[in-house]
């Protein structure tokens, strides 16, 4: 799954509820035009994901598994990116394993973003919301937060490639498009 191309840039005084509460109307209306989505927000608990993927597939996710949730930083020369992935492996003992990956990236230059991400040094714990096709809330989980020490180093170095780029010269969506079709889930 790859996060849509299109940015969302969620409205600070409207967090996204941790549990089963209706999303704002910003974020719906966004989702609504995603197949699949990834989107780290901040809520009331901290820093988590809303994850919109098909009810079947949710479904899945239920009970442990092996979850990977990892970072990547990468310099362009239009932007850094960071890149957020998570795959959950809902079948680890098949052969071969089946998972399912989620990547969200993270715009530093944007106040908002930056500040979710960093949110997330200090938590111990990160939610993962996902919502089905007709945006109905189906399963909360809680990962273990593997990246929290490593957090404030990434965005400091994040900070100064950004700092780096002329104004002029910024352009997150091409970067993250760059990144996008360089990598793979």
């Amino acid at each position: 799954m790859k996060e849509s191309d299109s940015p969302y840039y969620p409205n600070d005084c409207q967090p996204v509820p941790p549990s089963e509460a209706e999303l704002p109307a910003d974020l719906a209306a966004f989702l609504e035009s995603q197949l699949l989505a990834c989107l780290l927000i901040g809520t009331e608990r901290g820093s988590g994901f809303v994850v919109k993927a098909p009810g079947s597939e949710i479904e899945g996710l239920r009970g442990p598994m092996p979850v990977l949730f990892r970072q990547e930083l990468y310099r362009h020369t239009t932007s850094p990116v960071i890149r957020l992935l998570l795959r959950l492996y809902d079948r680890p003992d098949a052969n071969p394993p089946s998972s399912l990956a989620f990547e969200s990236f993270v715009n530093v230059d944007d106040e908002g973003q930056q500040q979710d991400y960093g949110e997330l040094a200090r938590q111990d714990l990160v939610d993962l919301n996902f919502y089905d096709e007709a945006l109905q809330h189906r399963l909360t989980r809680q990962i273990t937060n593997n990246l929290r020490s490593d957090i404030p180093l990434v965005l400091a170095t994040a900070l100064r490639l950004r700092a780096r780029i002329p104004n002029a010269a910024f352009d997150f969506d091409q970067a993250k498009a760059d990144v996008i079709a360089r990598t793979s889930l």
